[in-house]
């Protein structure tokens, strides 16, 4: 089965549940929207930039108690994700005509990658970019606020992921919809490229793995009209390493935590991969397989448990190393989705092995890069729940470390963005309004905070306390 009919599969589901409750066995219908919790003096207070997936609604801006403070209908029209700047610009995709929604690179069915002041004109354009999924700008890593480097320097360099189509026979005898990283100067110039093809031979993976692969690509149709390709590799994140205190500790012992160099996730392969920007080789990964008699090797040591004690990681979004300035920098962290991933031996549960690696919970860790201990992790579990799908969102979905040590998440396949306490306290809670008229879902992909003073053109909004109702006495009323 074939990721987009998975996924429309649920959206069907869901919708039925929702237009008729007695088929809603298992998850509630009626639940509030906008913010439901938010406690100030916990929080790490300031603006919360989203896309949504309605073509008509774009991107939103909300303040704590979710009220939309800016709009950007054209930006990231069911694409993703946007980015405020400071001094509220905004970043992300935009369509030259309604019809222009490609993810590839220089082609003329694709977006524009753009920036835009508040008012919405375009005041940097890389047109035809065929942005997907992430991007970013000279001087901060990872694309979210960092004290000490804020996100500012949309004139300078950028790097953005893309697609393009290629074909290698050791991957799949089919086209490949593959991950193509391209970073651009000032005036557009490309100044350094990466295709994932072209490095598959760097990449560590089982004979079997290969073997499915090779016959189930991931292969479906693209948003260029009438091409499919195999997305065998899925890239959902791309992000600088940034200065770090790996790096600044011993050069040649952690020469692959170069600043330079970039971390990618690779949601289909379930693998986590860090690319030596100096030369395009990987020189670190992390996946596919987590099992017992699985031995990591970092710095000349074998550490034989330590990606079983990790724990298999499925379908992952977001993963990047926390950036020098906030609390946990140097340790990567990951919004580990569960849902479905990966390629193997067939099973019961993937009958022709595609997507064999399967979890019903999420989770997101943060990790020492180096050893692979846990060194904090939130989910179902940490939060005292019994049932682990109470934390899940299977596909898209983000974390962003704050200042303040907390984590802002995006429990994306529900709509719902999450800031939690290092003690997994949920301090701030929104849930999108913005559903799809088609599909019935609030998919967010990425949802990002930022400071009150990266938007001068407001003023900074009052801050009123939300305490949600005891759920078990809340009650309908009729009539």
């Amino acid at each position: 089965m074939k990721r987009r009919e998975f996924i429309t599969g649920a959206a069907v589901a869901v919708t039925a549940a929702l237009i008729n409750p007695v088929k809603a066995l298992s998850f509630p219908t009626v639940f509030p929207h906008g913010t439901t919790i938010y406690q100030p003096d916990k929080c790490f207070n300031g603006y919360t930039v989203f896309g949504t997936e309605v073509e008509s609604e774009g991107t939103v801006l909300i303040d704590m108690n979710g009220n939309v403070v800016r709009q950007w209908k054209d930006i990231c029209q069911a694409e993703h994700p946007p980015k405020l700047l400071k001094g509220g610009f905004l970043a992300g995709s935009k369509r030259p005509a309604p019809e222009k929604k490609g993810r590839v690179w220089a082609d003329p069915d694709s977006t524009d990658l753009v920036v835009v002041d508040w008012d919405g004109k375009v005041l940097r354009n890389i047109p035809r970019a065929g942005m997907h999924h992430d991007y970013q700008f000279e001087g901060n890593p990872v694309g979210y606020h960092v004290p000490g480097m804020p996100l500012d320097n949309f004139k300078g360099n950028l790097l953005i992921l893309s697609h393009k189509f290629t074909h290698n026979q050791f991957i799949s005898d089919k086209e490949l919809y593959d991950d193509y990283l391209v970073e651009v100067d000032a005036n557009g110039k490309v100044i350094w490229d990466w295709t994932a093809s072209e490095h598959f031979d760097e990449m560590e993976f089982p004979l079997e793995f290969k073997k499915t692969m090779y016959k189930f690509p991931t292969f479906s149709m693209t948003r260029t009209p009438g091409r499919k390709g195999g997305d065998w590799i899925h890239v959902n994140s791309a992000s600088y390493l940034g200065p770090n205190k790996w790096w600044s500790e011993d050069k040649e012992k952690y020469a692959a935590f170069n600043p330079e160099n970039i971390i990618i996730s690779c949601r289909q392969t379930n693998t986590n991969f860090i690319i030596e920007k100096k030369t395009g080789k990987v020189v670190w990964q992390v996946g596919p397989e987590f099992y017992n008699d699985s031995v990591w090797k970092f710095g000349g040591k074998e550490y034989k448990r330590a990606l079983s004690k990790l724990g298999q990681i499925i379908g992952q979004h977001h993963t990047h190393m926390i950036p020098k300035g906030v609390p946990g920098e140097g340790n990567i962290l990951v919004y580990d989705n569960g849902g479905y991933a990966g390629y193997g031996a067939r099973n019961p549960g993937a009958p022709v092995g595609w997507s064999d690696a399967r979890r019903d919970y999420s989770r997101v860790i943060e990790f020492d890069p180096c050893t692979l201990k846990v060194v904090w992790e939130h989910s179902a579990k940490q939060m005292g729940l019994r049932n682990k799908y109470q934390f899940y969102s299977d596909y898209v979905s983000s974390a962003q470390r704050l200042p303040n040590g907390n984590t802002l998440i995006t429990n994306g396949a529900v709509g719902q963005f999450q800031e939690v306490t290092p003690d997994h306290e949920i301090v701030w809670e929104y849930i999108s309004p913005y559903y799809t008229q088609n599909g019935n879902y609030n998919l967010v992909y990425r949802a990002m905070r930022v400071p009150y003073d990266y938007a001068p053109q407001l003023k900074a909004p009052q801050e009123i306390k939300v305490t949600p109702p005891d759920n078990t006495t809340f009650r309908v009323q009729a009539g």
